[in-house]
């Protein structure tokens, strides 16, 4: 070996080795104090890219847990104020079944009704004021909104809210197919026939289905509602009549299915104070009393003066529906129909004769919780559909809420199983591997130590060329 002393190799090569093994440790030393394998790109340029990605993954995960806990927190609002809205339309519906009892007064009705008119207004003014955040959720202003659940763009999932106030809920109803419409006083044994009419079928299209109900020939307007009702058609039907009478300070008897109410000297307002009283729906239109049944075998009406002239409306018989208008001019005009309601908006179709009257003539209307009114008997009977259908209708809200609250609790779950998954990979490629790193700081510190020695040693040599000088 060559003695130099211009250039010492060794202790070049020491000082190179040494400044390596420095590097390394402060390398293990950095990676152990921040606790990351990863602190720039020079030390994994491609995991570095991999682990910023997931970052981005993993925090948008977060925020979208917190985005579903928030939908169920206002799914969770606007079905607590419709839990209590459902309360209100049952108080209705009860007050509704009292109502229709016989053994009510119209005093009692109108005492029934203004606790109704009460609940109509609060139905109103729950649906005006439940908010989430500032936001109205059932006033229908809310209509469908979204809800961020992902880590990416379109990440959806849209929740629906409808207005639940007393005028936007109910049913749709309708009053049609006319089974007999007899008038004037002159023909005194005006009789309608239905038993003449062939069988006839009828499509009932509501919610995008399709039900076909077959009437009897021989159906009476009650049989026909009866078998409307047997059918899986979401529409209802009810036989309903409408007599228009005239009792001009008359004397005689008015029977209406089994109830019978004598009047003397009768006018039509007195007449009409004793329907009223009764609970049945009545009211003077023009020069008659306009009497609205449903649910009885008929109407008749015999003045005293002549017993055996007695004007007579069915709902019930068989094959006819008879109207026997007399000269007395008690009765003006008569006609039953079928009275549809539905929870929906429906069409009927496929009849051209239906008794005579055509089915496509049915228009439909909807009616809502604030027109109740069971201040009459017959208006109790017409509130309690009406309710059902409103209770229906906040029901499926209802259930479609509960149904999203299910989903973002499951959607929470799989945000957080995932978060954890792809945490668990973003470790794997950026946090320290702490036994791993200390064996190699533990390393480093040896050859930092062993090459200050070595470099100590190797600065020694150019001595010798002093001692051969000597």
């Amino acid at each position: 070996m060559a003695i130099s002393v211009n250039t010492n190799v060794s202790s070049l090569n020491a000082q190179r080795n040494l400044s390596k093994s420095g590097q390394s440790l402060a390398t293990s030393m950095e990676r152990l104090s921040s606790g990351m394998r990863i602190n720039s790109a020079k030390d994994d340029a491609a995991g570095m890219q991999i682990s910023n990605r997931l970052t981005s993954q993993i925090n948008g995960l977060g925020v979208a847990q917190r985005n579903a806990n928030d939908g169920i927190s206002m799914a969770q609002t606007a079905e607590g104020a419709m839990s209590e809205s459902t309360s209100i339309l049952q108080r209705m519906r009860e007050l509704a079944l009292q109502s229709a009892n016989g053994s009510n007064s119209k005093e009692d009705r109108d005492s029934l009704q203004k606790e109704v008119s009460a609940l109509q207004s609060e139905l109103t003014r729950i649906a005006e004021t439940t908010s989430f955040g500032g936001q109205q959720l059932l006033d229908g202003s809310f209509g469908t909104k979204s809800f961020q659940i992902g880590s990416n763009a379109n990440e959806l999932i849209n929740v629906s809210l409808k207005d639940i106030s007393a005028d936007k809920i109910g049913g749709t109803f309708a009053n049609a197919v006319q089974a007999g419409t007899i008038f004037g006083a002159a023909d005194n044994n005006a009789v309608f026939e239905t038993s003449g009419a062939a069988a006839q079928t009828l499509s009932f299209l509501s919610g995008g289905a399709t039900t076909n109900v077959v009437i009897d020939a021989e159906s009476s307007v009650t049989d026909a509602a009866a078998a409307i009702n047997a059918s899986d058609s979401p529409v209802k039907a009810s036989a309903v009549a409408q007599v228009d009478i005239s009792v001009a300070t008359a004397t005689g008897v008015l029977t209406i299915g089994e109830n019978e109410f004598a009047f003397s000297a009768a006018t039509n307002t007195t007449l009409e104070a004793q329907l009223q009283e009764a609970g049945y729906d009545a009211k003077i239109v023009g020069s008659v009393i306009q009497l609205n049944v449903s649910g009885v075998d008929g109407v008749s009406i015999q003045k005293s003066a002549d017993s055996t002239a007695a004007n007579t409306v069915g709902l019930a018989a068989r094959g006819t529906v008879p109207t026997q208008v007399g000269a007395d001019n008690a009765a003006n005009s008569y006609t039953s129909a079928l009275e549809f309601s539905s929870e929906t908006s429906f069409t009927v179709s496929g009849a051209t004769t239906l008794a005579n009257t055509a089915a496509s003539a049915v228009l439909a209307t909807e009616q809502k919780i604030n027109t109740v009114d069971i201040s009459t008997q017959a208006g109790s009977q017409r509130a309690i559909s009406l309710i059902d259908s409103a209770i229906s209708e906040i029901d499926s809200q209802r259930a479609d809420l509960g149904a999203v609250q299910n989903r973002f609790g499951h959607t929470i779950s799989n945000l957080a199983n995932i978060s954890e998954n792809v945490s668990a990979s973003r470790s794997r490629i950026q946090d320290t591997d702490f036994a791993t790193e200390t064996a190699q700081m533990t390393k480093n510190q040896i050859l930092q130590q062993a090459g200050t020695s070595i470099l100590s040693q190797a600065n020694q040599l150019p001595q010798a060329a002093l001692s051969l000088l000597g």
